[in-house]
């Protein structure tokens, strides 16, 4: 029997709905793939700003930096002199050497309150081969400079009267020993790439220049022009001009001028302290008198118009020597305390000191060079039987002539300080 074929229209029908559930699925996975991919891009920017929201919520929250302040206390102290009565006070027969130590000790407490320590070494290190030698031509054992950085100085102003006492091999020895003791010094000079390095000192992150100069050697001549700093107006300004160019925050000059044992500066130290100020110097510590002279906070106005603080000290006086004539025996520590908050400059906060009075005789009436604290030795319960009665009277004075001269005003006895302060910074009350 044969098999009768399937009609033409049957296919047609079979074959269009194939195709109709063709494209259903086709269409069906277009549409999975599009609702895929927007759902992922979707999802990536909703992370993104979800993200960026943090982002500025954190900026929002963080909280502001606190200012990087950077602070420093300096001390400076007068003329370091050692005359034949110290020689003989501090030599010591049992070992043939001389011992200074005990010159600081009553003092080294303050010193070590300071974050830097300055002085002027009036005298040389020659060597033992010249011997010590008292006035006109002073030369100190090497001991009086370890006792000085045993007591915490840091830097000596070498540029004096006296430094070139014994000759320019000692003024070369000189600086040898400071170096071996880690003192620094300015002032004089090896050679001339020495007298022409000018360079930064960092205390604490504030940075300084310390330059020092002299109006003449007593008729010495000086071998070499390097050898020492004088106080001549070409080099001063030529020297200020490199420190400037090196950005310090303070400039700090040690001029040695003036006229011996005169309380009030002459017209040329004005003059000086005048032109030092044009150049660029912000703090000014002078010597050569032998005793106080007043001290000034200026009001500086620049060449560009900007204004700042400058402090000038017109003459420190005797820090130790065996000048005991009134006043040549009293003097101060000066204490200048400098701040830098972030970038801004850095500004002078206070100026303070301390009344000294050096010690010749204890109370035995035996030879005992001591510098000591004014207030020390007048609120001692025992200062009659360590001090001479003579000796009580004229640190009673000190302390009447020191606040005097420095405060202008007297300070009663009964209101005695250990410290008294010159200049504060007055505090912005908008801040």
């Amino acid at each position: 029997m044969k098999h009768k074929k399937p009609s033409t229209g049957l296919y047609k029908i079979l074959f269009l709905l194939i195709a109709v559930v063709f494209s259903f699925c086709l269409l069906g996975c277009s549409s999975s793939d599009k609702n895929t991919s927007s759902s992922t891009e979707n999802s990536s920017e909703i992370s993104s700003i979800s993200s960026e929201n943090e982002e500025k919520e954190q900026e929002t929250v963080e909280e502001p930096k606190e200012p990087v302040v950077r602070q420093a206390l300096l001390s400076f102290t007068g003329d370091l002199m050692v005359h034949s009565y110290q020689y003989e006070e501090s030599y010591d027969s049992a070992t043939g050497t001389y011992e200074f130590d005990h010159n600081f000790q009553a003092v080294k407490k303050y010193f070590d309150k300071a974050d830097y320590v300055v002085g002027n070494l009036e005298t040389v290190l020659g060597g033992d081969e010249i011997g010590p030698q008292d006035f006109p031509c002073f030369n100190t054992p090497d001991s009086f400079a370890v006792a000085a950085k045993n007591a915490g100085f840091d830097f000596f102003t070498t540029a004096n009267n006296h430094c070139m006492d014994q000759g320019t091999d000692a003024l070369c020895r000189t600086l040898d020993v400071l170096d071996s003791l880690g003192i620094k010094h300015f002032g004089t000079n090896r050679s001339q790439q020495e007298r022409d390095n000018i360079e930064i000192t960092e205390i604490n992150g504030i940075k300084f220049v310390f330059l020092s100069y002299t109006y003449g050697t007593n008729g010495i001549p000086v071998k070499n022009e390097y050898n020492v700093n004088l106080l001549d107006e070409t080099s001063v300004k030529n020297d200020i001009t490199k420190a400037k160019s090196l950005n310090p925050d303070f400039i700090v000059v040690l001029p040695h001028m003036g006229t011996e044992y005169v309380t009030e500066p002459t017209d040329e130290q004005k003059k000086w302290v005048d032109f030092l100020f044009q150049c660029g110097a912000d703090i000014i510590v002078a010597s050569h008198p032998h005793v106080l002279e007043p001290m000034e906070v200026r009001e500086i106005t620049d060449a560009d118009g900007t204004t700042r603080k400058g402090y000038v000290m017109y003459s420190m006086g005797n820090f130790i020597s065996s000048q005991t004539t009134p006043p040549r025996n009293a003097s101060i520590i000066l204490n200048i305390a400098v701040e830098k908050i972030d970038d801004n400059p850095a500004e002078i906060t206070k100026v303070s000191f301390i009344p000294i009075w050096t010690q010749f005789r204890n109370g035995s009436n035996v030879n005992d060079f001591v510098v000591r604290s004014v207030y020390d030795v007048l609120t001692d319960s025992e200062k009659e039987s360590k001090y001479r009665a003579k000796d009580l009277a004229r640190v009673n004075d000190i302390h009447y002539e020191t606040t005097s001269l420095l405060l202008n005003r007297d300070v009663p006895i009964e209101e005695i300080q250990e410290e008294y302060t010159f200049y504060e910074r007055q505090e912005d009350s908008n801040a």
